[in-house]
Formats: structure tokens, C-alpha cells, sequence
């Protein structure tokens, strides 16, 4: 059948409830219905909609899947798999099975939740949700070979969404690390025979680690993919989240009300580990305990922070993502760096506002403070490298000291003006959190026009980045108009005296607040000179990796 005409009116059936019979089938049910999978329907014809509800009752359809669930359930029937798997690639190859195709491609939800528990279910009771998941994702896996194969042409621009279902299906059983189904999964051999007569595991990690290779390739230019640019932008964070980080990704409850529900989701379950689990023991005494991510899990958590999450402006989620990554006892050292960071930064402040408002502490002394959270940050960034610097966000106090450089050549008589007043502050905060709010949302691609929260959220973001690079300004003015314009500026030692108290020829906090602003504005506002990066990004301008 072609989509060119309308189906039968016997496609009511794909309204059914989906039915959840429990991990894995229910958790990957529920990822395939959200994420990028809620604009899979968008743009498709009423009629070729209404085609899929017929699709689903073809019988050689449903005598495919019944023959591969034969192989998976009986160790007498798995050499069957490989013709079984032959059979269902000749029906997706034959001219007139192609409505089940894109049936099967845009909505295997259908299949997973609602078709295989009632066709696989036995007489006392429902389907193993195991077993379901085993043959979805055979069945799966025989379509994404056909779809991005030769006899594939006629759907290769739904490749993927093909690669999508194929990797979320994969990775499921990696999920859920440390719980007793997870257990119970690994010591069965259901996912060792899950592709035929193998002992370990190797077939079924193989093919998973192949799986996030292409969908990773996909996110990286999504935006170049009709079928995905037109995503809501937190659609398109949950599938970057399920490519790299562990189950259970929580959510953080700010706000509950009637009728608003403000969460901030959390990546602190560090890197999907696509391995086999660690067996120990033997026999009745075998267990098996969940792996550790490889150096390859990781990367793949350092590309998505680098490449997705900090050019989305998700602050939060970046300091998340970097603290589940250094969780393991082996990278604790790393972990109390930042606690030493959190030190001297609430060092630092206090020093600087006892400074100002006190005569005990001198400006000298909170130069101390400044110079000491510095030199903790670049040591921590040499020693533990860009991925521990990631969330401290330097290329901000970068780009404000570009602001210094021209508050160095102003006219002294600036700072003598400088008066207490709301309209410079609005001014200046103003336009930087205009000019932020406006590159958060188009790094933010995608509609909002269905998510009612998805604004408040942004906004958030901008409000995170513009309090970090108002702090990094404040220590960038206040070293900068202390021990550089009172050397390079003009009237040079009359500014030094009104730091030191001396001179009234100047009020230090309204210099310093003055400074701080025009700092953080110059310094947003001078980063479209640097390059195409955006100004969250690593403070760097050279990457050795293909850029998709």
C-alpha cells in the first residue's frame, strides 16, 4: 500500500491504550512517546496517518514478529533466528509492504506498547516485558539494516528516526544500573542470544556502541534534519541526555503549583556505560555488578557538555553533568578542588565587601582573596584539565577584561562622576541580558509554541549566565581599576588615594559598581569578535575533531 489514498476505516485500533508490563518494555515506551519522538507524526498526511492503523493488522506482519519470538523463547528454535531475520528484511524489501515500513518508523511506540503485548501475550497472563523488549528490538534492528541499506531508497529520509528507535531500544538494557531487574537481565542469557547462539555479551554491545555512533552523529547536526528542526529545544536535551548519562536522569522540583511545575532536570548519573556487567563468581554464586564507563562513555558525556549543553546556555545541567562525571572515588581529588573553589570565592566576596565597607580590611586584601580563587582555578584547569573548567564559564572574565581595556582609556573624569543611580546599572545590566537572552533562545532551536514553560526555563539560563559573568566582572573591575588604571590611566594616583581611603574625590563603590556593569556589557557584547563560539563555551579556539 502507497500513501497516495485513504486506508480502510479499520484503523481505530491504532488509538488502543498502550499497554506497560514493566522494565524494560515501560521505560523504553515512555522514551520512545517523548523527546524527539513527539514531532515523529509532525507534517504527515491524515491519510498516511490513518494507513499505519491498517498496517499494524497485516498478517505477514504478525507471523514475522510470532516467528521471532519463537527464537527467542526456545533454545531449540534460536538457529532459526537468521532465517527468521532473512524473512522480515524480504517483506520490508517487497514494494507493497512499504506502508508498514513507515508505520513501523514513525510510530514504534505502536508496536512496542500495544501490538507485541497482545500478540506475544500467553493464555495465563500478560507478555514478559523482557521478551517483548527482545523482539522489538530484533525487529528493530532487521528494519534499520533495511532502511539504510540498498533496498532502502524509498525511506532513506527517515533513516533517522530508524536510528533513533534502534539505539533507545539497544541501550535500554544498560540502564537501570544497580537495580534488581538490571540484575536480572545480565544473569540470563536472554541478551547473550539475543542475535543468536553467543556465549557473552559481545554481539548486543557491539551493535549498541555502533547505535550511539550514528544517533550521536544525527544530534550533532539535527537542525539540518527536517524531521527534527522543528523540535521543541528540551525535546532535543532528552535525547541528548539519554545518549550519555545514566539512568535515573532526576528532576529537581523548584516550583509546584496548579498550574506551574518549574524543573530543572539533572545529569548526575554520570556516563551511559554501553559494557558488559563485571561477573564475579561462579555457579550458584555468580553475580554480576554494573561496569565502569570507558574512556569512550566518557568522551561521549564531555562532547555532549561541550557541543550541546553549554552552548544551550543549561548552566546547571553542565555543573551536574562534570560532578557525576567525577563521582568515582579515583576522581574524588577533582570533586574537592571545587569544594577549595567554593571557599575562596565566598572568601573573596566577603573580603571585597568588608574592603568597602570597612576600615579593618584593606582594598589590598581582597586582591588577595581575587588572586588566590584564580590561581585555584588555574591550577585546577592545568592539573585536571578543560572538562573540570567547563562550568566555571572563563571565557567570561575574558571577555570582560576586553571591557577593562577600555574603561583603562577613558577620561578619569568618569570615574569622578560616578554617582549613585539606577539608570546606568539598568542600562548596562539591560542591554547584556537582552543581548544573552536573545542567543540563549536561538541556541535553543526549535518551537515553543506547545510548551508553555520552556520561555521561563530560558530565561533561567540567561539569569545563570549573567550572575556568573557579573561575579567574574566584579573581581576583572576590581583588580583592573586597583592595580592597572591606578598605573596606565590618567590621574592615576588621585584613584589609587580613593581606594585607600584618602581622597574624596570619588565614591570606591560606585566606581566599582560602575566598572563591574560596563565590564559585564562590554565583555557580552565583544565576544561576537572572537570567534563563532558562543560565550559559554571552553576557553579555547582550536579543536582536533570532525566537526559535524
Amino acid at each position: 500500500m502507497s500513501d497516495s489514498g485513504p486506508a480502510d476505516e479499520q484503523g481505530e485500533r491504532g488509538k488502543d491504550e498502550p499497554v506497560l508490563l514493566g522494565l524494560p518494555q515501560s521505560s523504553l515506551l515512555a522514551r520512545l512517546t517523548s523527546g524527539g519522538g513527539s514531532v515523529a507524526e509532525a507534517d504527515r498526511e491524515a491519510y498516511a496517518t490513518a494507513n499505519d492503523a491498517q498496517a499494524w493488522q497485516d498478517p505477514r506482519l504478525r507471523q514475522a514478529l510470532r516467528r521471532l519470538y519463537s527464537t527467542q523463547v526456545s533454545s531449540s528454535q534460536r538457529p532459526e533466528l537468521p532465517g527468521a531475520r532473512k524473512a522480515l528484511t524480504e517483506l520490508f524489501a517487497d514494494p507493497d509492504f512499504e506502508h508498514v515500513v513507515r508505520a513501523l518508523l514513525h510510530h514504534p511506540e505502536h508496536l512496542l506498547g500495544v501490538v507485541l503485548p497482545e500478540l506475544l501475550a500467553p493464555e495465563e497472563g500478560p507478555a514478559s516485558p523482557v521478551r517483548v523488549w527482545s523482539v522489538f528490538t530484533v525487529c528493530v534492528e532487521t528494519l534499520w539494516e533495511h532502511v539504510s541499506g540498498q533496498e532502502g531508497q524509498a525511506h532513506r529520509h527517515l533513516e533517522p528516526l530508524a536510528a533513533r528507535t534502534r539505539f533507545l531500544s539497544l541501550s535500554e538494557p544498560f540502564r537501570h544500573r544497580g537495580s534488581q531487574d538490571w540484575e536480572e537481565w545480565w544473569q540470563q542469557e536472554t541478551l547473550q542470544h539475543l542475535f543468536g547462539q553467543s556465549p557473552v555479551w559481545v554481539p548486543l554491545i557491539r551493535r549498541v556502541r555502533e547505535a550511539r555512533e550514528v544517533w550521536r552523529g544525527y544530534l550533532d547536526r539535527h537542525q539540518s534534519l527536517p524531521l527534527f528542526d522543528h523540535a521543541p529545544p528540551l525535546a532535543m536535551e532528552e535525547e541528548i541526555r539519554w545518549l550519555a548519562f545514566q539512568e535515573p536522569a532526576r528532576q529537581r522540583v523548584f516550583f509546584e503549583g496548579r498550574a506551574f511545575r518549574f524543573t530543572v532536570p539533572l545529569y548526575s548519573g554520570g556516563p551511559l556505560a554501553l559494557s558488559g556487567p563485571v561477573v564475579q563468581g561462579s555457579g550458584s554464586g555468580r553475580r554480576v555488578t554494573p561496569p565502569p564507563p570507558t574512556a569512550v562513555d566518557r568522551a561521549v558525556l564531555v562532547e555532549v557538555v561541550e557541543r550541546h549543553l553549554l552552548p544551550r546556555f543549561a548552566v546547571v545541567a553542565v555543573w551536574s553533568a562534570v560532578l557525576g562525571l567525577y563521582r568515582r572515588p579515583k576522581h574524588r581529588g577533582a570533586l574537592a578542588v571545587y569544594g577549595l573553589l567554593l571557599l575562596a570565592l565566598a572568601n573573596a566576596l566577603a573580603l571585597v565587601v568588608l574592603a568597602l565597607s570597612t576600615d579593618r580590611v584593606t582594598i589590598t586584601h581582597s586582591l588577595y582573596g581575587i588572586g588566590a580563587l584564580y590561581v585555584i582555578t588555574g591550577l585546577g584547569a592545568l592539573f585536571l584539565g578543560r572538562v573540570w573548567a567547563m562550568p566555571l564559564l572563563l571565557r567570561l572574565p575574558a571577555a570582560g577584561a576586553v571591557g577593562l581595556i577600555i574603561l583603562v582609556a577613558f577620561h578619569p573624569t568618569w570615574w569622578e562622576r560616578a554617582a549613585p543611580g539606577w539608570l546606568l546599572p539598568a542600562v548596562l545590566v539591560g542591554a547584556a541580558l537582552g543581548y544573552l537572552l536573545v542567543e540563549t533562545r536561538n541556541h535553543n532551536t526549535g518551537s515553543t509554541t506547545h510548551d508553555r514553560y520552556a520561555p521561563l526555563l530560558l530565561a533561567g539560563r540567561t539569569l545563570a549566565v549573567a550572575a556568573t559573568g557579573l561575579v567574574h566582572s566584579l573581581f576583572v573591575a576590581l583588580v583592573g581599576m586597583v592595580t592597572i588604571t591606578t598605573v596606565f590611566g590618567e590621574d592615576g594616583d588621585k584613584l589609587l588615594k580613593v581606594w585607600e581611603g584618602t581622597s574624596g574625590d570619588g565614591n570606591p563603590v560606585e566606581i566599582l559598581l560602575a566598572s563591574t556593569f560596563w565590564c559585564l556589557a562590554a565583555g557580552v557584547f565583544s565576544q561576537i569578535l572572537w570567534d563563532d563560539q558562543p560565550i559559554t563555551a571552553p576557553l579555547s579556539h582550536r579543536r582536533w575533531r570532525d566537526e559535524r
